[in-house]
């Protein structure tokens, strides 16, 4: 098979993880663990080829993309010792892209060792950034920008179209229906396929969150709240007094203030509603809440594992059988990086393959797998059922109106993405 050529608009501790990941499947071929799908259409881990990225960080920023992996404020665990050229190209380079709304004012006031450092190169133009990844012959974009870049996002996207490249959207940008038909549309018109939006961990607060709600619902229980709270876990918050030590990693610390966490609670609580719609089961009444939302303060000397640690607290309560109270409390501890990492290796294959089928527009099965706001959410059964089939290079009827020969349109196609609100704005 020939590599997937890959371009990472974000270079920290997420593409830190992917990439030495795919290296250690490199290293480790036996190894299965951690893949949902070891082969999707006949690509592995290791047809997958690191070859650009793009970021605004002066420590990253005209570097090799592997030395930009290892630089500040990157924090997720070392897979492997050395990363080589079958993983990454000896050529790749990343190159200054435009800040717009990708780095929040408030993150200046943290430590440079835990936060972004802007201003060293000028920002490629447009019209370059589409050249490089049409130099760089990139299949897909991979975007990891902090959550809260709208702007920038539709940056890449534009870029992505213009150069041929499909695109894997792993922050909530997009969660309006309107605007997913007119995205979907410009990829349909180019012949390209999209994966989004928000990336789920392989194993998550969203996955667990999910198959409790699915479980209790299919059960016949009555769901009343369904409470999420997730944490990150470390030391340094900016403060003169405490410099030792890490924080949590940048997304977490990007999303301290309200107005970049906004999208972030919308879409992980459409993970929630998403369970109830498509069971017709509606949500009025139900105390739900689902968001990262705190970032704990450790003194420097505590037990918590390691900086890109998460913790998620989920609290249910439900009734069932002639008014029967269940209560259910769930504690998740997970490595943040590497648990997304799991899906986006596998969304950069499905997005190869689908194109190689002649499939465009959003994937919607590969995105409810991978993704929190999906285009269309799915009982996770159906879901794996397409993501089964394209890994088998099969065509479902779900996928049959999308194929380049059918002229697909997007008014046409299922959505169910919710509204751009929640219940706590």
């Amino acid at each position: 098979m020939s590599k997937i050529k890959v371009a990472i608009v974000g270079v920290g501790s997420c593409a830190k993880s992917l990439v030495g990941g795919l290296q250690y499947y490199v290293e480790n071929p036996q190894d299965k663990v951690g893949l949902m799908y070891p082969d999707i259409g006949g690509y592995e881990a290791k047809d997958i080829e690191f070859v650009c990225g793009f970021d605004v960080d002066k420590r990253k920023v005209d570097k090799h993309l592997v030395e930009a992996l290892t630089a500040e404020p990157n924090c997720s665990m070392d897979h492997v010792d050395v990363i080589s050229n079958v993983v990454v190209n000896k050529n790749a380079h990343v190159y200054s892209g435009p800040v717009l709304d990708g780095v929040a004012e408030h993150m200046k006031d943290y430590p440079a060792e835990v936060s972004f450092r802007t201003g060293a190169i000028p920002a490629e133009p447009y019209s370059r950034v589409v050249e490089l990844l049409k130099y760089h012959k990139v299949d897909v974009v991979i975007n990891y920008l902090p959550v809260g870049s709208h702007e920038a996002t539709k940056f890449y996207i534009d870029a992505a179209i213009d150069a041929g490249c499909h695109f894997v959207n792993c922050i909530p940008t997009f969660i309006s229906t309107e605007e997913a038909m007119e995205v979907e549309q410009r990829f349909i018109d180019a012949g390209l396929t999209i994966v989004g939006s928000d990336m789920r961990s392989g194993f998550g607060a969203s996955r667990l969150s999910e198959i409790l709600q699915a479980g209790m619902l299919d059960s016949g229980l009555s769901v009343t709240q369904h409470i999420q709270m997730n944490m990150a876990c470390g030391s340094t918050q900016g403060q003169e007094d405490i410099r030792t030590g890490r924080t949590a990693n940048t997304d977490f610390l990007n999303m301290a203030k309200e107005h970049r966490l906004h999208s972030k609670h919308v879409s992980k609580e459409n993970v929630l509603k998403g369970q109830n719609s498509i069971r017709g089961v509606g949500t009025e009444g139900m105390t739900l809440y689902a968001g990262p939302s705190l970032t704990v303060l450790q003194k420097p000397g505590g037990d918590y594992i390691g900086s890109d640690n998460k913790v998620a607290n989920i609290d249910m309560v439900a009734y069932g059988f002639a008014g029967a109270r269940y209560e259910l409390t769930a504690r998740l501890s997970v490595q943040d990086s590497p648990n997304s990492g799991s899906v986006v290796v596998s969304a950069i294959r499905f997005c190869k393959v689908a194109s190689e089928l002649g499939i465009v527009g959003f994937l919607r099965g590969a995105s409810h797998i991978t993704q929190k706001t999906p285009p269309l959410q799915m009982k996770m059964e159906d879901a794996k059922f397409e993501c089964d089939a394209l890994a088998r290079r099969i065509v479902t009827p779900m996928t049959e109106p999308q194929l380049k020969e059918n002229n697909p349109e997007a008014l046409d196609l299922p959505y169910t993405f919710q509204k751009g609100t929640n219940d706590y704005e």
